[in-house]
């Protein structure tokens, strides 16, 4: 059975963007560097779909189809699945590479059936809204954040509107040298 992962880094304070608004993301750029080789692995080794929120994928689209190297490729192979509310988004693309899809139907319905298919996990990639969301349904099977040693004071929190506790277990923990470090949580139920 897949894995949905979630990625993203936060500053200590729990915001994935700064209070300067979106794309306010100077805090995190000292810290990119130390966690690119594991973001790398993960998506070369784990993964075989992407799964974005509108926001996030209206970032992306505009940056990694247009960018080389090897991590761009890890970006740009993958196909991507773009979940947003009925009619928030027109056509969606992914520059030259044709591989994104527009989702505007049930989520937890088309994931729960993904996940019984064959292939690799999937992962949302930061898209704060869409992993709050799919934190309460308990499709989420594991959350890896990338904590950054700073505070922001204010922005976008990555979680946001959670109806209630969810608890989560602490698997791994993963300094990098600027002081940065990987969380990997698992639901508590599912931890092992």
């Amino acid at each position: 059975m897949r894995r949905i992962i979630t990625w993203a880094a936060i500053s200590l304070d729990g915001y994935m963007e700064g209070p300067a608004g979106e794309g306010d993301l100077g805090w995190l750029m000292p810290y990119v560097e130390d966690s690119l080789p594991d973001n790398s692995a993960m998506l070369a080794a784990e993964i075989d779909t992407i799964l974005l929120g509108r926001v996030t994928y209206e970032g992306f689209s505009r940056y990694w189809p247009y960018r080389e190297g090897e991590f761009a490729d890890l970006m740009n192979a993958p196909p991507k699945l773009v979940f947003t509310r009925r009619g928030a988004v027109g056509d969606i693309s992914w520059g030259p590479y044709d591989n994104a899809r527009l989702v505007e139907r049930d989520p937890e319905e088309m994931l729960r059936s993904l996940k019984k298919e064959d292939g690799r996990d999937l992962v949302v990639l930061a898209s704060g809204g869409l992993v709050s969301s799919l934190l309460g349904s308990g499709l989420v099977d594991e959350l890896r954040l990338i904590v950054c040693p700073v505070v922001v004071g204010g922005g976008k929190p990555y979680f946001r509107n959670i109806a209630g506790p969810v608890g989560l277990e602490l698997v791994d923990v993963k300094g990098y040298p600027r002081g940065s470090a990987r969380l990997t949580y698992r639901p508590a139920s599912r931890a092992a």
